[in-house]
């Protein structure tokens, strides 16, 4: 039997959509599902097929999402605590606004994307066709004079060598470490922990990943007190969330400092990796008793800022791609002509 393909992320938000408004409306669970089940597409019925027959065996909701692919692993233990709390219908629909929004990211990053990809394709076309073709036919031409020529011609004539000679090998193994690194990135979670925390502290995707998994932290932590979870039990289930991020390492320490009567806000103080804001408004949460609604505006601000630096970060690529494009390729026409130049002058 031919094995269902996945649903794909618009898919899932318009079905967690969907079923959260049947689920908001007072149909009970497997009525909704049943529901929904009808509307899809044939060739996903295959797929969501699962949750109903393990809601029949007497699994949870959570449980049966958790053996279909495709699912983010944070956004199955979210659904998990809502359903343990009675407020599954609720984080239905935020999830589906989650997903909506990171659906709506995802789209302005590729249409950011498509024309500086575009650029880096051409650039590699050209530098590759040059080395490959052009400079070759000069450097024919430049042996018959017999005279030295400039250093930084050497060494374009160098790198068309190196290309005719390795440029097939190469590409192979470039493509082959490609692979590599998707696979380990998708099977090593080890991989992508070291990714993790050796972005933290780059100079461009450093605030990037840190206002990535602030928000995320600061959102499910929200999410689980909002549940009706207690404080400790909270921190445990966001904890399994970041698991791959650097604010993994002060989880623990976090969850025993509150076990021994101390508050968020100090144990929150103790650690660099959480910025000052975040205690502030922890403390003034702690103080006022307002703390999840604090916790949300500080998701809330690590979200738009997350925002924020992806769109800067693209607005500078184009140029940067452009520019260098242009150091490129004006270097390789100036070793090419540079020597033309000089036997003119000696002329």
């Amino acid at each position: 039997m031919k094995k269902p393909k996945p649903a794909t992320d618009l898919q899932q938000q318009r079905w967690l959509q969907q079923l959260a408004t049947l689920l908001g409306a007072g149909i009970a669970l497997h009525p909704a599902l049943q529901l929904l089940l009808l509307q899809c597409h044939e060739n996903q019925k295959g797929y969501w097929k699962p949750v109903i027959e393990g809601i029949e065996q007497g699994q949870g909701f959570a449980g049966t999402l958790r053996a279909l692919p495709g699912f983010r692993h944070s956004d199955v233990q979210l659904l998990e605590i809502a359903e343990r709390s009675g407020q599954l219908h609720q984080q239905l629909r935020r999830l589906a606004d989650w997903q909506a929004r990171r659906i709506q990211l995802k789209h302005q990053v590729r249409a950011a994307l498509r024309y500086p990809v575009a650029m880096l394709v051409a650039a590699f076309a050209v530098t590759v066709f040059l080395l490959w073709r052009v400079v070759p036919s000069f450097a024919n031409l430049y042996q018959s004079f017999g005279a030295e020529l400039p250093w930084l011609t050497q060494q374009i004539l160098s790198a068309s060598g190196w290309l005719q000679w390795l440029g097939a090998p190469t590409l192979i193994v470039i493509a082959l470490l490609g692979l590599g690194a998707q696979w380990g990135w998708k099977n090593r979670p080890a991989w992508r922990i070291r990714l993790n925390r050796a972005l933290w502290s780059t100079p461009l995707l450093g605030p990037l990943t840190q206002s990535y998994w602030l928000g995320l932290w600061h959102r499910t932590l929200h999410e689980t007190l909002q549940a009706g979870l207690p404080l400790l039990d909270a921190l445990a289930e966001t904890s399994g969330v970041i698991t791959e991020s650097p604010l993994a390492p002060a989880q623990l320490s976090i969850q025993h400092g509150i076990a021994h009567g101390q508050r968020l806000s100090e144990n929150v103080s103790k650690h660099d990796t959480f910025p000052p804001l975040c205690e502030q408004m922890i403390a003034i949460g702690e103080e006022s008793g307002m703390l999840v609604s604090l916790l949300a505006e500080l998701a809330c601000h690590f979200e738009r800022e997350f925002d924020h630096r992806c769109a800067g970060l693209l607005r500078l690529l184009e140029p940067a791609l452009m520019t260098g494009l242009g150091i490129l390729v004006g270097l390789i026409v100036m070793a090419l002509y540079l020597p033309l130049f000089e036997l003119g002058n000696a002329i």
